[in-house]
């Protein structure tokens, strides 16, 4: 068995057929047909269903994945551990929900540079539930999203680092004591209830009864913010200390709820990772510099 027929497996897996994989590992299509014929004989058993039009990994298939991405990444870690700066060529891709870029984050990343002076940090944006399976997958190293509402899986890891409260936001001339006024009488512009900050929202409201007229529905936290900001009605958004302070300058706000429904962000990454001294490092900047206790 060879580390790279373990890689070429891995490909399999992430890219969904051999022609994928073959062109993500630099080798023929017919090379890695060898390399996984070579495994299923070395284990004694079919890897694959071939059934269909393209194979698929089988039940034992989907257990030697598991296994392998085990082996590859503690063999990985192993160069991380020895010289962290030189694992994985010094880069690290971290996905990042937009709220987190303003405040903290820009700053707890400068202080990883300076750490790291060779790394290269690629940031990837996207909401939570968006960012959760890109881990998973092995697309993102790691990533910085709100508290998942789910069991994390065995193998994986999510560490709060920050409390973002949930905050009325109405248009500038509002006054933050009619946050009820608001509720009455604007359109309420809704954060997706799919995702899950937008859940968060929602179950707070159905719990205390509370309809909000003229329900307007947007994918984005920001587009929320725009659409108030122009009087369009009013929404509701988490923030953290730093775009508390922006937004007090735009927006009228008061908190939602007492206590104030908040939500915790934190660090989510696979458990054994090459490149935890770099993410461990964000982490403890990130704390740092929310206070966090």
């Amino acid at each position: 068995m060879s580390l790279r027929a373990l890689r070429t497996l891995v490909a399999i897996a992430r890219k969904g057929s051999f022609s994928a994989a073959a062109e993500q590992v630099a080798l023929t299509q017919a090379a890695v047909s060898l390399q996984m014929k070579g495994l299923e004989e070395e284990f004694d058993a079919d890897l694959f269903d071939r059934s269909g039009r393209s194979p698929r990994l089988n039940s034992a298939g989907r257990l030697v994945l598991r296994r392998a991405e085990e082996i590859l990444t503690l063999y990985d870690g192993l160069r991380a551990e020895l010289d962290p700066e030189q694992a994985v060529g010094g880069v690290l891709v971290l996905g990042v929900i937009p709220t987190a870029l303003t405040g903290p984050v820009p700053r707890a990343l400068a202080h990883l540079k300076a750490e790291y002076p060779s790394l290269q940090v690629h940031i990837r944006s996207g909401i939570s539930d968006d960012l959760a399976p890109r881990v998973e997958d092995g697309n993102l190293d790691a990533a910085l999203l709100s508290e998942p509402p789910f069991a994390v899986p065995a193998g994986y890891e999510w560490r709060p680092y920050d409390v973002e409260p949930f905050y009325v936001v109405g248009p500038r001339n509002a006054e933050p004591q009619d946050a009820q006024a608001l509720f009455e009488h604007l359109p309420f512009i809704r954060f997706d209830k799919t995702a899950w900050a937008g859940a968060m929202v929602e179950g707070h409201l159905m719990a205390r009864g509370v309809h909000p007229p003229e329900v307007v529905e947007v994918d984005s936290l920001e587009a929320v913010l725009s659409l108030v900001e122009v009087g369009l009605g009013f929404g509701i958004a988490p923030f953290n200390a730093a775009r508390l302070e922006l937004a007090r300058q735009r927006f009228s706000v008061s908190p939602l709820g007492s206590p104030q429904l908040q939500r915790r962000v934190g660090l989510y990454q696979r458990l054994r990772h090459p490149l935890r001294s770099f993410t461990g490092a964000l982490f403890e900047a990130l704390r740092g510099e929310c206070e966090y206790k």
